[in-house]
């Protein structure tokens, strides 16, 4: 990691209308700037439902341009052939996207819908650090630590998960942030997760907030509410990870998946 950055991430209520969702998203940014942050994390689904012939990306090229800030998020579009997608995205300052990738690890309402799951994770390297993002479930489902162990392997510094804080059962909660918090520690990495919260303008879905910051070294740094709309501030600090990184503290870990059979007794 290249040196300290200050983030920022929101959750809000998903509103089903994207002019009203781009006011929003703006209101947001600005109040974040406000407040010296490097970058700003929207959550899944930030511009609502998809509308034909509407890019979300030439407004959210121009909004982390107009404000000199790192934005990252996921929303729903059409692409050129007409297929809807689930886009995660990371902007520079300046308006150009670093990041774009699809979701990989799908909801069955998605699959139903026709969605098309990606394969690939993208990572980059900043004036902060390596940076990767994971849309929502890609995070933390059953097998979330291969696609963390991946991104360690790659020595990502931080990975972004833009998420709609979707209730499907009363484990939610704790899958979400109990699996986060495990995979920041095991490989090492700073994970920065926006949220939402309500009941979802899409859907009609109840989320559970809790967008959340996390260092694998202090753990929680930052994390959102149940109900309330809000923007969490933490500072990432490289020190944080710099000795977690280092060959005496790595070789406490396997290197790789041990060997071993299962025997039925």
């Amino acid at each position: 990691m290249k040196g300290n950055i200050k983030v920022a991430v929101v959750q809000y209520k998903i509103i089903n209308n994207c002019s009203s969702a781009e006011k929003k998203i703006s209101s947001l940014i600005k109040k974040a700037k406000d407040n010296n942050v490097d970058i700003v994390g929207l959550p899944e689904e930030c511009l609502g439902k998809a509308m034909r012939g509407y890019d979300p990306f030439d407004f959210l090229s121009k909004i982390s341009k107009r404000y000199k800030v790192m934005i990252f998020g996921a929303t729903y579009f059409y692409d050129e052939v007409g297929r809807i997608r689930n886009i995660g995205f990371l902007y520079d300052n300046k308006g150009e996207m670093l990041i774009q990738q699809d979701k990989i690890v799908l909801t069955p309402p998605a699959l139903e819908a026709g969605f098309k799951a990606g394969n690939k994770i993208k990572v980059i390297n900043t004036k902060f650090g390596k940076i990767s993002l994971l849309i929502c479930k890609d995070a933390f489902h059953r097998y979330a630590a291969w696609l963390f162990n991946a991104l360690m392997k790659e020595n990502v510094d931080i990975v972004l998960v833009p998420s709609s804080s979707i209730t499907v059962s009363e484990r939610s909660t704790n899958l979400w942030t109990d699996t986060l918090k495990t995979m920041s520690m095991l490989f090492n990495l700073f994970i920065v997760a926006s949220g939402t919260v309500g009941i979802n303008g899409i859907d009609g879905s109840k989320a559970f907030g809790n967008a959340i910051i996390i260092s694998p070294k202090k753990v929680l740094l930052a994390q959102g509410s149940v109900k309330k709309e809000e923007i969490l501030y933490a500072t990432l600090d490289k020190e944080d990870i710099e000795n977690l990184k280092n060959p005496a503290s790595r070789k406490w870990q396997p290197e790789k998946v041990p060997s071993y059979e299962i025997v039925e007794l």
